[in-house]
């Protein structure tokens, strides 16, 4: 009889190698802070200018979607402070 042999589960390189890419992107922010863009966005939202920052948002990003996801990462990053 033929037995397959079975594979040991191994992580995806892809996903290992993304991993790595993130964790050294959240190392750099830490350290640099926020970009000048981010900083306008940041500014906006603390006077309450939700639609303004997202404009400038899509304006940089040139995506809505992107931009919304930028606004919501800086709007919980206010609200930690």
């Amino acid at each position: 009889m033929i037995h397959k042999k079975q594979k040991s589960l191994k992580l995806n390189q892809k996903d290992s190698k993304f991993f790595g890419q993130l964790y050294i992107k959240k190392f750099i922010k830490d350290i640099t802070g926020l970009l000048p863009y981010e900083k306008k966005i940041y500014e906006n939202l603390m006077l309450g200018k939700d639609k303004k920052a997202l404009r400038i948002g899509t304006k940089k990003l040139g995506n809505i979607k992107r931009s919304k996801k930028k606004r919501d990462s800086i709007n919980f990053f206010l609200r930690k402070k």
